[in-house]
């Protein structure tokens, strides 16, 4: 099995359920190992079984999208700071 797994194939960890790409392969100790892109560490070849590629769903974000997102938010945030307050004539609204 381990043979047709090389970079850029999709693989998952059936432990943990990582799942993700391999970036590159490591020869460490006598045995082989795939980097996975999805969390940067070292996978034995012999532990992971090819996956399908996966996509993101429609309402994931990346960092881009995540940090426009917030600007757009702060943005909105200051501009009611900024408008006029209502006006206080002196009356109470309550009772009193």
């Amino acid at each position: 099995m381990e043979t047709n797994l090389i970079a850029g194939t999709p693989v998952r960890y059936p432990r943990t359920g990582t799942s993700g790409i391999i970036t590159r392969l490591v020869d460490k100790n006598g045995s082989r190992y795939a980097e996975i892109d999805s969390t940067g560490l070292l996978y034995r070849l012999d532990q992971l079984i090819p996956g399908k590629p996966t996509s993101k769903f429609d309402h994931e974000m990346n960092r881009e999208e995540d940090l426009a997102q917030l600007e757009r938010e702060r943005k909105r945030v200051e501009e009611e700071a900024l408008e006029e307050p209502p006006s206080l004539d002196g009356a109470c609204a309550g009772a009193g």
